[in-house]
């Protein structure tokens, strides 16, 4: 999701005249279909599968051309950092005890659950891809410490240093 989303936003920034609404579906399954190729963990679904489940006006050979379109607008470059990714790194670290501690009476897998969550929210919102993602991950994980730590000033002023981003 992180991915697609980020190629589909990378996308939309390159082209000089904006998308024609009637092709908006073919590229987000397009974009969908790049993602799922770049992570080798995926299971990829047939593009004629995801065409039929998400009730795409366009032909399997449609999306299919689109994709090749993505491929060189963006040339052939997919891969970027996503909010994900930062997301995961700080998990990562946090588990180390480098980064503020998990939230209090949380299980770990059920705190990164929450933080994905709604971090995919913030991804989803036209209004927020201004942001690094980077930011998005620390603004989610300072609201959580603020609403849940009582010492959140000082873990989230740690936080920003070892992220090196300023306050």
């Amino acid at each position: 999701f992180a991915l697609a989303t980020s190629i589909f936003n990378r996308l939309l920034a390159s082209v000089k005249i904006s998308a024609q609404l009637k092709y908006l579906q073919c590229i987000a399954i397009s974009c969908l279909v790049l993602a799922a190729k770049t992570n080798e963990d995926e299971v990829i679904p047939s593009v004629q599968m995801l065409a039929m489940q998400s009730r795409c006006k366009h032909s399997p050979a449609e999306i299919l051309r689109m994709e090749r379109i993505i491929l060189d607008k963006l040339q052939w470059d997919l891969y970027t950092q996503t909010p994900m990714d930062f997301l995961n790194i700080v998990n990562t670290i946090s588990c180390h005890g480098d980064v503020p501690p998990r939230l209090p009476q949380r299980n770990p897998s059920l705190h990164v659950a929450l933080l994905t969550k709604q971090l995919q929210h913030c991804m989803a919102c036209h209004q927020l891809v201004q942001f690094k993602g980077s930011t998005l991950v620390l603004v989610i994980i300072t609201l959580e410490l603020e609403r849940q730590t009582p010492g959140w000033v000082d873990v989230t002023t740690d936080l920003l240093k070892k992220a090196q981003v300023g306050s």
